[in-house]
């Protein structure tokens, strides 16, 4: 659908939403208006995280070309006062809030999100925050916090947390088989040099060190981070684990344990879908979905950390089929040691629902 320049764009209201959001988003509407960044890119993907954040919370949002051609050459910049802002959202575009923002950085980065609630144009409710993130990988993370600001949401502390009283669920966790190899990283690789079935990425550079070492605190054997200033402040450390073939729609539970002796650690639980080969490139399995776990222990100690989680995509052409457990920390330096990485399927995929008949829809021109 294509507006003329001042017409207000229609909103999506594409996505899903838990019973508890959809009551709160239930025509709630949020314009997110371009956000600019000094690494070339950035401030575009970050409109899109908290577009697409906002819109799996059932809130209704808005095409960023459309807004784009309603604004024409109009520029909104970061200080325009509140009320300015409020109108705006109401009287042209009809959304409930209004958020823009920047980027200063090149990693690490300071995202200042400014968002104004214009429900009552007379007293607008503003936030105005800064989001520190170390690296690329974490801004993802803190948007998705930043969307739950906006809306005045208590974040979910386990979105799964439904699982936790079913004796089912209880048995396949206690008696189910790991699906990670080498959990604790005992068997040696083929040059005896690191644990088998894990390795390091290639994607970050590395300024720190990986080790695995008898375990300092107890039997067995660990693997342990020593990570450097410049490292954690800008690329932090990743260890990934091998392939996991997994069921797409069925939910799993994660588990693991660490101890940081200064960095912060994070858990990243990815799911790929196999693409067939197309263009001269040859097939090759690419992620589709991410699970991020945020452990809260005490520095210094064994701490454990525990997530369910159900990997699945929008599309059913893009369903992850394998997974690769990602433990990965970051600022400030020091040193991280972790065992015992354990995953299992709790629950099977619910069975495919009996197709339906055909019903026509709109379609957007």
């Amino acid at each position: 659908m294509t507006l003329a320049a001042g017409a207000a764009p229609a909103p999506d209201k594409s996505g899903t939403t838990s019973e508890a959001e959809a009551a709160f988003a239930q025509g709630t509407s949020i314009l997110v208006l371009p956000i600019t960044s000094e690494e070339q890119g950035l401030g575009d993907q970050v409109r899109l995280m908290l577009i697409n954040k906002a819109r799996r919370l059932g809130a209704v949002t808005y095409d960023p070309g459309s807004v784009a051609e309603a604004l024409g050459a109009e520029r909104v910049p970061l200080d325009t006062p509140p009320e300015k802002l409020a109108a705006l959202a109401r009287e042209r575009f009809s959304a409930d809030y209004i958020v823009l923002g920047t980027v200063t950085g090149k990693g690490p980065y300071a995202v200042r999100l400014v968002a104004v609630c214009a429900t009552d144009p007379k007293k607008p409710q503003i936030l105005d925050k800064t989001y520190a993130c170390a690296h690329h990988q974490i801004v993802p993370l803190e948007m998705a916090k930043a969307v739950y600001d906006i809306f005045g949401l208590q974040p979910p502390e386990d979105p799964l947390r439904m699982l936790q009283n079913d004796p089912e669920v209880d048995r396949r966790w206690r008696d189910g088989p790991n699906l990670v190899r080498n959990p604790g990283f005992e068997a040696p690789n083929a040059s005896a040099k690191g644990p088998a079935d894990w390795q390091e990425t290639g994607a970050l550079p590395t300024g720190g060190k990986v080790t695995w070492m008898p375990n300092p605190d107890g039997p067995g054997k660990v693997v342990k981070y020593e990570m450097d200033e410049e490292t954690a402040a800008v690329y932090g450390m990743a260890y990934y684990s091998d392939w996991v073939p997994i069921e797409p729609g069925a939910t799993y539970r994660f588990s693991c344990r660490y101890k940081s002796l200064g960095p912060t650690v994070k858990i990243f639980l990815k799911g790929y879908h196999e693409f067939p080969p197309q263009e001269g490139f040859p097939a090759q399995r690419r992620e589709t979905y991410r699970r991020q776990v945020h452990p809260a222990g005490e520095k210094g100690q064994w701490n454990s950390v525990v997530a369910d989680f159900i990997p699945s995509h929008a599309s059913p052409n893009q369903q992850p089929t394998h997974l690769k457990v990602d433990l990965y920390a970051y600022w400030p330096k020091g040193e991280v040691f972790w065992d015992d990485i354990v995953l299992k399927k709790v629950r099977d995929a619910p069975a495919a629902a009996p197709a339906a008949a055909s019903t026509k829809t709109d379609k957007q021109e």
